[in-house]
């Protein structure tokens, strides 16, 4: 059955170079091999096209066909039934539990994702940024320079991506923890009590945000470190009481939030990859035992030696796998099955307490 509708093989896009001497030409499919249906945060579009589909398929034979879009964006999907992916890596875990129990029983910590400031190394302001980033200017005139007329800024629509979330949620910490005497969310992202999401025309898909910011439609982006090292795009890196990667600061990110449109909280925490596999919503759209397997593999190939090199070289903070069940009572040996359980206990991975 089709995963993503007409769905279209992602094993080659290869944008900026990045993975170009790692991509391997996949073997021919063999009929006893399926296919893994993985959808996936915009943030990993070029490293899944690029680097992972191709080497997961070098390496077992199997397919990879998938869908980058924002987490809440695909979670919502998954829910209505617009696809059906057998993988769903997440930035973060909120998008996960959106699906728990019934589409899906754990998630899986992976990594750590810092949270930076991108910006076109031939746009009008390329120079300010630059000086921010060698730090022959303070931080605090990051926040000065975004608030300049006629400086364009790239972010995702906060209630279809966490990344949008995070940038909302960073200039609020930045106001506290630099002691700044105006609100960048409001002077820089237009956020107000009638408007609490800010300008819309800042907002992007995430899976075109970078593409648009290297075209030079904007000046400057929000980002993951992973994007700006795939993307070979200069960046502004930010302190860990800003860029939500350091478990240390976790309280101290928990101090800002955001109201979504669907009335949910959302509170600063850890940018945290993670990953599930999705149960089907009935048992008629169960995939084939094939393409059932090839989604086990492809979760295991994420935690084996391999796929967690290609993790770290794209950009991402490893850290032991970090297993979450859905309920009471669900841990790895009763929800992961037997290769995957095997490639996370290899992995030193742990259960969390919370």
């Amino acid at each position: 059955m089709a995963r993503f509708g007409v769905l279209a093989s992602v094993t080659c896009l290869v944008a900026s170079g990045y993975g170009a001497s790692n991509a391997t030409a996949a073997p021919s499919p063999s009929s006893t091999h399926g296919t893994a249906g993985v959808a996936y945060a915009g943030s990993l579009t070029l490293l899944a096209g690029s680097v992972l589909g191709p080497k997961f398929e070098a390496a077992t034979g199997d397919g990879f066909q998938g869908r980058g879009a924002g987490s809440t964006t695909l979670a919502q999907e998954i829910l209505s039934k617009e696809i059906s992916p057998g993988v769903f890596l997440a930035v973060g875990k909120k998008a996960i539990k959106m699906l728990w129990p019934t589409r899906s029983q754990f998630a899986i910590q992976l990594a750590t994702d810092p949270l930076v400031v991108a910006y076109n190394p031939k746009g009008k302001y390329a120079a300010q940024f630059a000086a921010i980033a060698g730090h022959r200017q303070p931080l605090s005139s990051l926040y000065s320079l975004l608030n300049t007329s006629g400086l364009r800024i790239a972010r995702t629509d906060p209630n279809a991506d966490p990344q949008g979330v995070y940038f909302i949620l960073m200039m609020g910490l930045a106001q506290k923890t630099l002691g700044l005497s105006f609100d960048p969310a409001a002077t820089a992202l237009g956020v107000s009590k009638v408007s609490p999401f800010g300008k819309t025309s800042q907002m992007v898909d995430e899976d075109s945000l970078i593409p648009d910011l290297q075209a030079g439609e904007f000046d400057a982006s929000s980002a993951y470190l992973s994007q700006a090292i795939q993307y070979h795009l200069p960046y502004v890196a930010l302190p860990p009481t800003l860029n939500f990667s350091a478990p240390s600061e976790d309280s101290h990110y928990g101090t800002v939030s955001i109201t979504l449109t669907n009335g949910t909280v959302d509170q600063g925490d850890l940018i945290t990859l993670n990953e599930t596999l999705v149960l089907p919503s009935s048992p008629s759209a169960a995939p084939t035992p094939a393409d059932q397997a090839a989604d086990d593999a492809f979760a295991s190939f994420l935690l084996s030696p391999s796929g967690r090199a290609d993790l770290k070289n794209g950009g991402y903070t490893l850290f032991p796998p970090l297993f979450f069940g859905a309920a009471a009572g669900t841990t790895p040996s009763n929800a992961l099955p037997k290769d995957l359980l095997a490639a996370f206990t290899a992995a030193g991975g742990t259960t969390s307490k919370g």
